[in-house]
């Protein structure tokens, strides 16, 4: 892959390469909740004599968007889906209030903060189940808007971001995305937003590597302040 492409979300035509705003996922991203929802989703197959999924890394390899499709994958039938989404939703609702942040996660929405560049939180999550989630962290100072779903079992939460940056005003290519999910890279292509994907989440960062992948969270200031330059 030639540097040039490397590049693709840091530079663009008009030469700009100042972030006016971060877009961010939570769960997965900013929550780190995938011990909770491999609980879960294994409670689910276990109950309908399903294998169980053994370890971060399979669930990681087997998750995705859309959820139906994921579920498919799992063996559970077209059928049967919203039953064991129900069931996952409930048993995820009991655990997620162990889940902690990500490492960094916290003192990277204060860096952001001292930097001067908006912030947003855009959740595939329902917004009263994303307010539910946030509560015990104390972090609504540091965005400017939280929206998420409003359909629990939509297949994608594209509408909710397209959205908030038509609202906004801001130039896509002025706007970075950081998300945990080949979903949330589509979303940014789509709409032609910059895309910072971290790979501690809850999939895979896919083989082409089309946008920079970061293991910590705090090197998202790093690509701010470079940005800056």
């Amino acid at each position: 892959m030639s540097a040039d492409r490397v590049r693709l979300d840091l530079v663009h035509e008009n030469g700009s390469t100042t972030i006016d705003a971060v877009c961010w996922d939570w769960n997965g991203t900013l929550l780190d909740d995938v011990d909770v929802a491999l609980a879960a989703m294994n409670t689910v197959l276990r109950k309908r004599g399903l294998a169980r999924i053994p370890d971060h890394e399979a669930y990681r390899a087997v998750f995705g968007f859309p959820i139906r499709a994921f579920y498919a994958r799992l063996g559970i039938d077209a059928a049967d889906f919203l039953t064991a989404a129900d069931e996952y939703l409930a048993l995820f609702a009991v655990g997620v209030g162990s889940a902690s942040l990500q490492p960094e996660g916290r003192e990277t929405l204060a860096a952001v903060d001292r930097l001067g560049v908006e912030q947003v939180l855009i959740s595939a999550t329902p917004e009263a189940t994303l307010e539910r989630q946030l509560a015990p962290h104390s972090l609504h100072g540091h965005f400017a808007h939280i929206h998420g779903i409003t359909d629990v079992y939509a297949a994608s939460k594209e509408h909710v971001v397209t959205a908030w940056l038509e609202d906004s005003g801001h130039d896509p290519r002025r706007v970075l995305m950081v998300g945990d999910t080949n979903h949330d890279e589509e979303i940014a292509d789509a709409l032609h937003v910059r895309f910072l994907r971290f790979d501690g989440g809850h999939q895979d960062p896919p083989l082409h590597r089309r946008h920079p992948v970061i293991d910590r969270l705090d090197k998202v200031v790093d690509r701010l302040t470079r940005s800056r330059r």
